[in-house]
Parts: C-alpha cells; structure tokens; sequence
C-alpha cells in the first residue's frame, strides 16, 4: 500500500484539475479513470437519488436539471446574499440562490439548502478519490489554490471546503503565484514578471521578482467577478436579443433554453479562438407561442464576439495597472508577461494584455491546468524535494478596524509579505469600561463604511478603571493562506482578556465537523 500523499489541487470556477510531482521531480496532472484532466466543477442533484453527482455526469444534467446542477459556486463561497456582486449574479443563474441563516449566500435544490462550501468540498472530495485511485493509496493532505483577490471569509470557507472533503490544507497559494511556479518562472535567469490569470470566475494579477532562488509576489491586485462566465453571459444576451427581436420569443425566464445557450456560447467561445467565425445550431430551442419549435440556427463572427465582450476586456486594464503601480514600477519595467486560464485563450484578451503591457505575453501551453502544476510544485518544496526557492507571497487586501469611534485604523496594508504580524494600541472610552468591540474590516477607505466587515470580536473582563487608563495590544496576524487571526493583551499586566467572535459569516466549527463526518460516512 502506498504512502498517504499531498497533491496540488487547482479548485475552479469551470473546471478543477489535481496534480503531483512524480518521484522523478516532474509534475504531472492526475487523470480519472476516462482519461480526463480536469473535472468540470459542478453537482447535480436528482429526485430519486440521494447520492449527488460530480463533474461530467453533472454537466450531462445540466441542460434536462438546470434548476437542480450548480456551478460556479467558487464565485459565492464566503459571499454574503445581499452583496450587489452576488444579487447580480444571482439573476442570470438557473438554480436558486438564498439566504442562508446568518445572511451567506447559499443554494438550493429539490427544497434542500447547501453552502457552496458543502458543493465545493463535493468537487474536493472527487478530485481526492480520483488521486487516491492513482496512488492506489490515501491522500490526506492538498495545496489547494484560490484567487489572489480571494478576501479573509472566502479564503477560510474554502479551507472549511477541503476539510469536509477530508483533507488537510497544508497551504493555500493564491492562483498567479501558483502559475508562474507551474510555469517555471523560479528557474533561469532573473527576472521580473506579471502573471495575468484570467478563469471561469475570476481575474487576477501578481508581479514577481525572481532573484538568486527567491521567487517574491512584490504586488497583486484583481477583479473577483470578472471571467469567463462574464463572456458567456455576454454572447447569450446577445443571442437572446436577436431571437427575441426575430421571434418575439423571450427565453429570459426558460431555464433550459439558457442552458442550451450557456452551453453554445462556451463553445463558439472557444471556436473562435482558432477560426474567424462558426455556425450554431439549436434544434427545438424553445416552442414558439403557436406551438410549432423554435430551430435556432445561425453564425456568429470572432468580431461580433469581441464587439459583444468589449465592456469585460476594458475592465482588464485597471488591475494590470493598479498591480504594477502598487509596487512603484511602470508597464516597461516588466520583463516578460505570462498568460493563465482558459480565457487567455482568446485572442482579444491576449491583445489587450499586449496593449496594457507593451510587450507580447508568453502564452502557456496547458493554461488550465498549469495553476494544479504550480500547486504540486509548491507540495515538492513543502516536502524538502525542492531545496534552492524561497517563496514570499503578500496580501491581497488591507486590513483593519475600529473600536466604536467610528474612525477606520489600517493595521496591515496591502501587499504587505506573509505571514505578518501588526499591531495597534487602543483605550477604553468611558470610566468603568469592562468591554470593548473591535470591528474587523477589510479595504484601504477612511469611510469605514465603504470597507467589508468581517467580524466583530468582543474583549470581556477589562479591569474597571477610568477611561483612557485600560490600554489593550491588538495584534493582527495573517498566516501563509492569507487568513488572519486577533488577539488582545493587556499593556503592562500582559493579562489575555476573553476575546469572543460575536458577528461574522461562515460556517461553525460544528457545522464542518457535522458534514465533514456525513460526507466520510457516504465514501
């Protein structure tokens, strides 16, 4: 029996993809029993069976279930329901997405509610037995990726993902960082790239600095709502406009005609990535207000395709610039540029990455499944089988907090490298004080309103004293995920106070635990 393992897992919006690092350091992309790379991220769920199923078989249901087949829940894990960004998407999604108790966005099928960490850790859990079948042994233990722009709750929620799946995060790399190891960027010369990695879901950007065997994320920046399901959506409202203006049909609210149209549109998406145009084809797309079908058929050009994208590829450039300003550089400062995830692909994405940088991108051979690679890599590094990298990576988001003035103190800035630890000195306010809340935020504005809360911890036990005279050491620390941790001291006694999270999303210890033990029960 072999050893347990640690595989690299790449979790997708679209797709999913798990690696390893073969005993001859090569990685290698795990593949099922079909001889598929990559596992579609989706679950589906059927009436007359209890059992969910994942990937391919979900994908087969998608068009007959809409209602009852989820993907892209990467884009609502750790998303609270009355986010805009979630309202929005909520709109153009087959399936039902709700409120969950503590205002998470969740989904529901066949009258049953789930966390979309409870859908992801199905995805985990498929790529961990398709592992398991390789290694004809167990695997405990992942290096699962996430977007740069992840924030805190999204970053934690996914690790609660791995653990109902059964598995041990060993660490959380953030996607670009993850690529340009995939690629290769630590070995050769020093250099200075901008990885650009462009999904199902989301957008981000990291610079790095590769000098003497430390590969440095020096900046990152991104777009969490941006890719390539906002080009899909963009060619079928186009398609939608035009049957209704030929038909007077409009499909908006029949959830299998979208599906059949999500689906033709991935596919001309990818068709014309390689041919100026292509045909499509939907016999009995919808019926027709007399009773007879609905036969779509038409063509559609690689230039109608960029004219219908040409508001998502404008949204490309702001994180390009921000994530090279950030760190004091100009577009020509970077050295070579590296194109990752599926929708780099696309021609026009590749010439507006051109355009911003100044400079023809390096275009990967494998851009969906080199992040995976990347993630085995970082395994081989974790377990001594790659001595001469040193890996910094950096926060995504700043981060701070107010004590009930209402006034928004930075502890941690943007950037800043991982793990870090910061702190800030606050006072009691009023005589005989034995409280004080501290309200968690993520973001950069003095308006602490415009920043994401993500908690509120409460100190108990305070010594009474008069205001001002009981002073408290709050210590903010981000570990090597990105996901942060508070304490709080007592300045001169030393004394640790109570410190209890009293407000913030996500599931409970007890839920993970709960589901974690139903999802082994069902292996």
């Amino acid at each position: 029996m072999a050893k347990a393992r640690t595989i690299g897992i790449d979790l997708g919006t679209t797709n999913s993809v798990v690696s390893t690092i073969d005993a001859d350091g090569r990685p290698r992309i795990i593949t099922s029993k079909q001889g598929d790379t990559v596992v579609p991220s989706m679950v589906a769920f059927k009436a007359d069976s209890e059992s969910p199923i994942v990937g391919i078989p979900a994908q087969r249901q998608a068009v007959t279930r809409p209602e009852d087949t989820f993907f892209a829940v990467k884009r609502l894990i750790g998303r609270r329901f009355d986010d805009p960004e979630v309202q929005a998407l909520a709109k153009t999604l087959p399936y039902r997405v709700v409120a969950a108790p503590n205002g998470d966005a969740w989904v529901e099928s066949l009258g049953v509610q789930f966390s979309p960490q409870e859908i992801s850790a199905l995805v985990l859990a498929e790529l961990r037995a398709i592992a398991e079948v390789h290694f004809d042994g167990p695997v405990d233990d992942a290096i699962i990726t996430v977007p740069a722009y992840f924030d805190n709750q999204q970053r934690q929620a996914t690790k609660d993902a791995a653990e109902i799946a059964g598995l041990r995060v060993r660490r959380l790399l953030n996607e670009p960082t993850a690529a340009a190891l995939g690629y290769g960027a630590h070995r050769g010369a020093n250099r200075r790239f901008a990885v650009c990695d462009l999904g199902g879901g989301t957008f981000d950007v990291s610079i790095v600095n590769v000098e003497d065997g430390v590969f440095e994320v020096i900046s990152t920046h991104g777009d969490a709502f941006l890719g390539g399901d906002d080009f899909d959506r963009a060619v079928i409202d186009a398609l939608l406009a035009e049957i209704y203006e030929k038909y007077a049909v409009d499909l908006l609210e029949d959830a299998q005609a979208l599906q059949r149209l999500k689906e033709a549109a991935r596919d001309l998406k990818h068709q014309l990535s390689a041919t100026s145009d292509t045909s499509v084809n939907l016999p009995y797309l919808a019926q027709l207000p007399g009773g007879t079908g609905l036969d779509y058929v038409g063509t559609v050009t690689r230039a109608e395709l960029e004219s219908w994208s040409e508001p998502i590829l404008a949204r490309l450039e702001p994180p390009c610039r921000e994530a090279v300003a950030r760190c004091g550089l100009q577009p020509k400062d970077i050295d070579a540029v590296i194109l990752v995830g599926g929708m780099t692909r696309m021609p026009a994405v590749q010439a507006r990455i051109q355009r911003i940088f100044g400079r023809e991108p390096l275009k990967v051979v494998n851009p969906d499944e080199i992040v995976s690679v990347g993630a085995a890599t970082q395994c081989a590094i974790l377990e001594g089988s790659i001595t001469d990298l040193v890996l910094l990576d950096v926060t995504s988001r700043a981060l701070g907090m107010d004590v009930g003035s209402g006034q928004y103190q930075q502890v941690i800035p943007r950037n800043a490298t991982i793990p870090t630890r910061e702190h800030k000195i606050v006072a009691t306010e009023l005589d005989g004080q034995t409280e004080l809340a501290i309200d968690v935020y993520e973001g950069e504005s003095a308006d602490v309103r415009e920043n994401r809360h993500l908690g509120r911890f409460v100190c108990s036990g305070l010594p009474s004293a008069p205001a001002g005279e009981v002073l408290l050491l709050v210590e903010f620390t981000v570990n090597v995920d990105g996901i942060l941790h508070v304490s709080a001291s007592e300045l001169g006694t030393g004394n640790k106070p109570e410190l209890r999270l009293t407000a913030t999303a996500g599931l409970t210890r007890r839920e993970v635990r709960r589901l974690s033990e139903s999802l082994a029960a069902d292996r």
